[in-house]
């Protein structure tokens, strides 16, 4: 028997005059307003991917804050909306920190042991198997080490995050009883990264990619019995703080650091592709099934007009890749 995989989506809609309201008394209007909070259509899409290319997904939960999407088939039993006051303490709500919300997702009722963290950009592209997220009971993923600059953004977060890791676990240790996950070939030329921090006695950083991350939800229970006042006391956040946020990658440092983790290639797994670059590149990843996944983001684009003219290109585009309604939409 199969061992059940959930997927978990967090999501808003901006537009919300409801959620608006709530959402002016802890931000300026201007910064709810942005491009992160910005819903362009695309959600149903994503689902339309996974029905196409992951048929085996157990469940789907969408958390977020009394909110629905108007086109979800709450009647079909494989999805359920997850509100916030279902995972995360009231003293900490309202709540419009990102970090703070999938730090908490590992409380979601009836959660299955292995998940997949989504967010609502991001598409399968080709047919996948549970083995592509999940092998030898553990989730699919690559230790690369990749130092911090204090140029990158959340250079203060990931820093912190960094020093929970190196209290908790020894790098040396980790190499001795992990060499095969530390330096495997399935890394490519990105391996040479951990080389190069070798002399280094505790991680510096990991590199990431901005696509789906499995996790077991045994990670999520480690770090907040280790870190739990800490996580707390960040929780209090009622929006993104760069400077005093734990954020949400604590939870895979601290999975790939236990070395919970079975590698897997860096390479066609996900591309990353902002919405104001070439059109015909964005065409090219979509069109063909090179990649098992892409991120459509659209931080890029800050032109109204221009984005209303990119999100219909593009919207046009994903019906022509996923024409079919899926069985979760009404």
């Amino acid at each position: 028997m199969k061992e059940k995989i959930d997927i978990v989506f967090t999501w808003v809609d901006g537009s919300d005059p409801n959620w608006q309201k709530k959402a002016k008394q802890y931000m300026p209007e201007k910064e709810f307003a942005d491009r992160r909070f910005r819903e362009w259509g695309t959600f149903k899409y994503v689902f339309r991917s996974i029905e196409k290319y992951a048929s085996w997904a157990n469940h789907i939960y969408i958390i977020t804050d009394n909110q629905c999407p108007d086109w979800l088939n709450l009647d079909n039993p494989k999805v359920s909306i997850v509100d916030h006051k279902e995972i995360i303490d009231e003293k900490y709500l309202p709540t419009f920190n990102s970090n703070v919300i999938q730090l908490n997702a590992h409380k979601i009722p009836g959660l299955s042991d292995k998940f997949i963290i989504f967010n609502d950009d991001m598409f399968l592209n080709a047919p996948v198997k549970e083995t592509d997220f999940f092998k030898n009971g553990l989730p699919c993923d690559f230790l690369v080490e990749n130092a911090l600059t204090a140029s990158i953004p959340w250079f203060k977060s990931l820093f912190g995050a960094m020093l929970f890791i190196n209290q908790k676990f020894n790098k040396k240790k980790f190499i001795k009883e992990n060499f095969n996950k530390y330096f495997s070939t399935k890394y490519g030329v990105q391996g040479l990264r951990s080389f190069l921090s070798l002399p280094y006695s505790q991680f510096t950083g990991f590199m990431s990619t901005h696509w789906v991350q499995p996790f077991l939800k045994s990670t999520f229970e480690d770090v907040w019995n280790d870190f739990g006042e800490e996580l707390e006391k960040s929780s209090y956040n009622h929006v993104r703080d760069a400077n005093t946020d734990i954020p949400d990658y604590l939870m895979r440092y601290y999975q790939l650091a236990a070395g919970n983790f079975t590698p897997v290639k860096i390479k066609k797994r996900s591309k990353f592709l902002p919405i104001g670059g070439e059109f015909n590149v964005i065409k090219d990843v979509i069109t063909r099934e090179e990649y098992l996944g892409f991120c459509l983001n659209d931080d890029s684009v800050d032109d109204d007009n221009l984005f209303d003219e990119i999100k219909n290109r593009t919207i046009n585009l994903l019906e022509e890749k996923f024409p079919n309604k899926s069985e979760f939409e009404k």
